[in-house]
């Protein structure tokens, strides 16, 4: 177990009443005290034998018996910490901290619109479509708020570059984007902090596959909130209010990874999957 969870149900058991002492990460006798008067205040949720289990086990039974509780799906109380507690875990400090439980990923239903005929993501297809990587015409779209580049947030374009086969196309989506979120939303949602388009490179990890990005066909957003392996309950890009941003994009062709695969929440791509 994590600190910050240790700390998350010391705080749980604050306000139930069962702790007094300072919240520290630590399961010390007094946490330990605590957990066994709360667990033995929900006697009847928990499995025969959870008594004689070790502190540790109880605290994560503890955990687990709070996350359902609050309607969260933690598997059975068994006191044994693994993928299904550790996101339980998440989606409770979530709650705890925001007043909401975050959306499951299986509630988000992409658009699958495709009016432009955007090719597959495979090589030869997107070479047919768009030409040789690295070699693309591209061309800078103004965009109608500024951005900032998310890693020196001190350089600032008002322009992206990309294919010119999506110039009408992203434009639209911007224009669009600015008139459902104003400047008020664009920075309560970080839409500023710009990753970048156009990029000569390979994908990550491979050696002989091309990143769309080196075709100027794909654009990162807010890539320090959205990490490559964060998922929908950690991903600031997966929240509800951004699927109209992400639905402009979609009705255009556009393919969301978070939206659609559930990882890599900055990218947005004009290939399909």
């Amino acid at each position: 177990m994590k600190i910050s969870e240790i700390k998350l149900i010391q705080e749980y058991l604050v306000n139930s009443n069962f702790y007094t002492h300072e919240i520290n990460g630590k399961l010390n006798s007094d946490t330990d005290i605590a957990i066994n008067a709360a667990l033995s205040s929900v006697s009847s949720d928990l499995p025969d034998g959870w008594g004689s289990w070790p502190h540790r086990r109880k605290a994560v039974a503890y955990l687990q018996w709070v996350c359902l509780d609050n309607d969260i799906d933690a598997g059975n109380i068994d006191g044994l910490y693994g993928p299904q507690t550790e996101a339980a875990s998440q989606a409770l400090a979530i709650l705890h901290s925001t007043g909401s439980i975050p959306r499951s990923f299986v509630d988000i239903v992409p658009v699958r619109e495709n009016p432009y005929q955007f090719p597959v993501e495979q090589t030869d297809a997107l070479t047919d479509f768009y030409g040789e990587p690295c070699s693309s015409r591209l061309v800078k779209v103004p965009c109608p708020w500024t951005l900032r580049l998310d890693w020196d947030l001190r350089t600032t374009t008002g322009a992206i570059s990309i294919h010119e086969k999506l110039s009408d196309s992203l434009a639209g989506i911007l224009k669009s984007a600015y008139e459902i979120y104003g400047n008020d939303g664009i920075k309560k949602y970080k839409l500023d902090r710009y990753g970048g388009s156009y990029n000569c490179r390979k994908k990550r990890g491979s050696a002989t596959s091309w990143s769309t990005h080196a075709w100027g066909i794909a654009i990162d957003w807010y890539p320090s909130g959205n990490k490559l392996k964060w998922r929908s309950d950690r991903a600031t890009l997966a929240h509800p209010d951004l699927d109209d941003w992400w639905e402009l994009w979609e009705k255009e062709g556009w393919v969301s990874l978070g939206r659609s695969e559930d990882r890599d929440w900055m990218h947005v791509q004009a290939a399909k999957r």
